[in-house]
């Protein structure tokens, strides 16, 4: 009995120290800083979530200093717009030939297309060509974009507070 007694007294101790542990908030995620990436290289960043959606892409340049920016914006898995953090992605770049992959996570819809992408792209100094490609059983959206050499790429993510949240992609051209 003395034993019975003693183990349910260590229960009730482990159950009250997680349910005090479960009342304490999550950390809240913070910015992932940016890295320039030359050659080749990763970086990573956002959060995950229940579904995200890529609403849209804009370009702009900067031909003095030699930079394009590429702004996508993320959204919540219906389509609205997501504050806070975007979903999580993963980037990748290569040097030969020169590419940059972006995996967006638990992305399983995108509100532009590929043809959309390219219309956006043209005349870009930075991409050659992009592909994007969505895979249902992963749910993840994968955008391949062609780079011109010597490109540098420094990407980051914008937390929605105003608007929807963002990853931001510089490209660099020497």
């Amino acid at each position: 009995m003395k034993y019975i007694f003693g183990n349910l007294s260590f229960l009730v101790v482990i159950l009250f120290a997680y349910q005090a542990q479960a009342a304490i908030p999550a950390p809240q995620a913070s910015a992932i800083p940016s890295q320039i990436l030359s050659g080749s290289g990763v970086t990573f960043g956002g959060i995950a979530g229940k579904g995200f959606t890529l609403l849209d892409m804009r370009r702009t340049a900067d031909r003095k200093k030699k930079i394009e920016r590429l702004v996508f914006d993320v959204g919540d898995r219906d389509g609205k717009v997501l504050k806070g953090w975007p979903g999580y992605f993963h980037s990748e770049l290569q040097k030969n030939p020169q590419r940059l992959i972006i995996d967006f996570a638990q992305m399983p819809q995108a509100n532009i297309d590929q043809a959309g992408l390219i219309a956006k792209l043209r005349g870009s100094g930075a991409v050659r060509n992009i592909a994007m490609s969505l895979e249902p059983v992963d749910q993840t959206l994968n955008l391949t974009m062609d780079l011109k050499k010597n490109t540098k790429v420094k990407m980051y993510q914008v937390r929605g507070q105003n608007a929807t949240s963002k990853v931001v992609v510089d490209l660099m051209i020497e």
